[in-house]
């Protein structure tokens, strides 16, 4: 949605409508919603107030809260895609391109992340690896 909203730019400088700035400009959804996409709709506004317009409409429940994400990856779905891609990314294995590996590493969640750490910890207690030798 973010990219097909950016092709429905409102018209005009690249200005803040809320406090004037030149810097950081993104674009705003007035209702709060990104799927909304007329030209009503959408202005300009820098980041910070951006933001600050979000967090007021999310507290009085307006909107909805965006996704971010890498279009062209999800991350890794198991254990084996994560290390797959981690070995890549250090050079030890050419089963991807580094590119492609350092892009499923950022798609992939922190919490997703977290668990694969997990799982790589409790093979190596089983296998009585966890210590330096």
């Amino acid at each position: 949605m973010r990219y097909r909203a950016q092709r429905c730019a409102p018209g005009g400088p690249r200005i803040c409508g809320f406090c004037g700035s030149t810097e950081n400009i993104d674009l705003h959804h007035i209702d709060g919603f990104e799927e909304h996409v007329e030209t009503g709709n959408v202005m300009w506004a820098c980041r910070s107030c951006n933001v600050r317009v979000g967090v007021q409409m999310a507290y009085i429940g307006l909107g909805r809260p965006t996704r971010q994400m890498n279009p062209a990856t999800q991350g890794a779905k198991s254990l084996a895609q994560w290390l797959t891609a981690v070995r890549s990314a250090k050079g030890e294995i050419g089963d991807m391109d580094v590119a492609a590996a350092v892009a499923m590493i950022r798609a992939t969640p922190p919490k997703r992340r977290s668990e694969f750490a997990q799982q790589i910890w409790e093979i190596r207690r089983r296998r009585g690896t966890d210590r330096k030798s």
